[in-house]
């Protein structure tokens, strides 16, 4: 199946249960395949929890799936692996509750998984963090941005960035014309002059850096999202 056929099978996953159904049966091998990588062994659907999970995964992938988020089954990796890590530390924070009722005589033993907590936890994170970064990559060059675009087009004084800010706001709080951002991989200018009463020239050269918040703001980048707080 093309890269395009794919993708408009699952747009219309996304409103046809039957669809969805035929299309979690067909990738079943590829959720399969991804979960053993995470797991580090072999899963049978029907007797290994890890696979429902991932396959509850890759419905999300598809529901919350858009273009722009590049090829989907990359995009539903990310999610699939994710998901199941989080499985993972979910079961071993309970372990970790349960040694918690022992004696004293097996401290060191608790302070011994408590550190093994922290240092899956941090390894995750940076996981993540990367995974991210790829995606937000990916993404970003369907619109003709890199990542070395962004520094010469950030906004750098307060009121540079008060207006990016505005711009941003009017665009993500307005459904239609956020569309057809998307739809067009471009800034709506006309209808923010109009809308902000200012000038292109006070906006158009951040535009890289504007599109790149709504990406973030829009798609599954919860640590990323960290960095774009109160635009």
């Amino acid at each position: 199946m093309s890269y395009k056929q794919l993708e408009h099978m699952v747009l219309e996953s996304k409103h046809d249960e039957e669809k969805l159904n035929d299309l979690l049966v067909s990738y079943k091998p590829f959720i399969a395949s991804c979960t053993n990588k995470v797991s580090g062994k072999f899963m049978r659907y029907g007797s290994d929890d890890e696979l429902s999970i991932a396959m509850m995964a890759f419905v999300q992938a598809v529901m919350n799936y858009i273009p722009e988020n590049g090829d989907f089954l990359n995009y539903a990796k990310v999610i699939i692996r994710n998901k199941v890590i989080d499985y993972y530390r979910s079961q071993t924070k309970h372990l970790n509750r349960m040694i918690y009722i022992k004696t004293d005589d097996d401290a060191e033993d608790t302070l011994e998984i408590q550190a093994s907590m922290d240092a899956y936890d941090e390894e995750k994170a940076k996981a993540d963090r990367i995974l991210e970064i790829n995606l937000l990559k990916e993404t970003l060059s369907h619109y003709g941005i890199s990542f070395w675009d962004l520094e010469s087009v950030a906004p750098k004084n307060k009121k540079t960035k008060q207006i990016c800010k505005d711009v941003i706001c009017f665009i993500y709080n307005n459904p239609i014309l956020f569309n057809e951002v998307l739809k067009n991989k471009n800034l709506p200018v006309t209808q923010i002059e109009k809308g902000l009463r200012i000038k292109r020239k006070r906006f158009e050269r951040h535009r890289k850096y504007i599109l790149t918040v709504l990406i973030i703001k829009t798609g599954d980048f919860p640590y990323l999202s960290e960095y774009i707080k109160g635009l």
